[in-house]
Parts: structure tokens; sequence; C-alpha cells
């Protein structure tokens, strides 16, 4: 997925998705209209995905949407190599909000 309207953000890749427990996981890479790339290893539960879109997407884009709102506030934190998805919600309490209009 290519993103125009993030700053320095050229794609946001999920490269891997691997069911897991409750849940799935995921690798997804970043690429920087620098060339530097990094990568992340995001966890989403079934129950994240169910409260983030109903069920109406899927859990991959789930994810994209997620590093797309975390890369924008990548200057207040950087995004951890590898995280779970609930644990972004406790960081960021805005984020159901956002999720949900965008998934």
């Amino acid at each position: 997925m290519v993103f125009g309207k993030l700053a320095g953000v050229s794609k946001i890749e999920v490269v891997t998705e691997q069911e897991r427990g409750r849940g799935w996981e995921y690798r997804v890479a970043v690429e920087r209209d620098s060339g530097a790339r990094t990568e992340h290893t995001v966890r989403l539960s079934w129950v994240d995905h169910e409260h983030w879109s109903g069920g109406r997407a899927a859990p991959s884009r789930v994810v994209e949407v997620m590093m797309e709102l975390l890369l924008e506030r990548e200057r207040e934190r950087r995004i951890p190599e590898t995280f779970d998805a609930s644990t972004m919600r406790r960081v960021y309490p805005e984020l159901d909000g956002e999720m949900q209009g965008r998934v």
C-alpha cells in the first residue's frame, strides 16, 4: 500500500501473515522516502480485529491502517519492532475512533 499523505513514507507492506492462537501475526515493512526500511512484527487478536472492523475488513487491512496511524504519530513515539495491537490501543486511546473511521 502506497501512501502519498504520510510525510516521509513511500510504502507500507504486509510481508507475511500467520494465524497464531487467538489472532494473527504479521511482518510489516515500512519504506521511507529516504530509502530506509524498517520491519515490524505486529500481533492482532480476533477481539481487536472485530472491535476495529466489525469483521468487514481483512485483518491485514486493519494492520495497514493501524500502521498508517502509528506512522502519523511517530514523532511522539518510535514504533516498536515487535508489538501487539492492543498495546497501541492503550498507548494511544484515540486510535479506537480513528481506526473505526478508516477501516
